[in-house]
């Protein structure tokens, strides 16, 4: 036996409709894109040698692209430590 339940205000009937467009659509990608940075830019923002920065990317220190230009947050947790 199935139970019927009313939906009795706004705020039930919002939450109904909610629960159902969670489950049909697919979860959002985030509209913001992290900004990548250039070896070359890096090693100027740093103060360090093209070739430093170069090795730290080789080594995986900085988070890169599959182009090596490197995550604006990586440079962050570097500065961090």
């Amino acid at each position: 036996m199935e139970v019927v339940k009313y939906i009795t205000d706004e705020k039930e009937l919002e939450k109904v409709i909610a629960n159902i467009m969670d489950k049909r659509l697919p979860p959002q990608v985030s509209n913001q894109v992290e900004k990548t940075y250039s070896i070359n830019q890096v090693a100027r923002l740093l103060g360090r040698s093209h070739k430093k920065i170069s090795d730290l990317v080789a080594s995986g220190v900085f988070r890169t692209t599959p182009d090596r230009r490197i995550y604006e947050s990586s440079i962050r947790e570097y500065n961090d430590k």
